[in-house]
């Protein structure tokens, strides 16, 4: 009989074989050759699932941001408070072990080529845009009456800022400098009594 496929296991493969290989040598050494040698297939094997390089690095960037995306949905499902759930939707955003480490990897590298690469900016802001609205109603149920929508927001960029300083130097002082920062806030967002979100500082320029 002829050997059964299953294609979606073979593309998935692949896209976490371009993760290492991003991860190692960046967007600028992300080649057919490598992600082939990484995936253990040849370079055809690889056009029989993606038209070419830049269908791959888009897969790598969309299939980031579904993993985490999975992982924070799972945390719908958890018995705890709601303060519990948000904390733990973010520390699934966070580079606290080395499946995630690999993906901030993998943002890092995406975030440095987007910055002259408008299609992957534009990609980079939607994505942003729904880890955003994932949080919402998770802020909603632990924070209510706080501006929602922009706490988020601040969540979204708070974690970027710690996440990327922890996935730089991955030393388990900055990781644990990263989730007891967003805890922190956390903390103070939800603490007994607070209503409304804290005003945001303008600068005088």
């Amino acid at each position: 009989m002829p050997k059964i496929v299953d294609h979606e296991t073979r593309r998935r493969e692949i896209v976490e074989a371009s993760w290492r290989v991003i991860a190692a040598e960046g967007l600028a050494g992300l080649t057919l050759r490598k992600i082939a040698e990484s995936a253990d297939c040849t370079t055809g094997r690889l056009t029989h699932y993606f038209a070419n390089r830049e269908e791959i690095v888009l897969a790598a960037l969309r299939a980031v941001y579904s993993a985490a995306k999975g992982r924070m949905a799972r945390v719908h499902e958890l018995d705890a408070s709601p303060q519990a759930k948000l904390l733990a939707s973010l520390d699934e955003t966070l580079p606290l072990d080395y499946k995630r480490l690999l993906e901030w990897k993998v943002w890092i590298a995406f975030w440095s080529a987007a910055a002259a690469n408008p299609s992957l900016a534009k990609e980079n802001d939607k994505r942003l845009a729904a880890w955003a609205a994932v949080l919402v109603p998770l802020i909603v149920a632990a924070a209510p009456g706080s501006n929602a929508a922009l706490e988020a927001e601040i969540l979204v960029g708070l974690v970027d800022g710690v996440g990327l300083q922890a996935a730089i130097n991955p030393t388990a002082k900055n990781k644990r400098r990263a989730r007891a920062t967003v805890a922190g806030y956390v903390a103070d967002l939800t603490r007994e009594g607070r209503t409304g979100s804290r005003p945001v500082a303008l600068s005088g320029r």
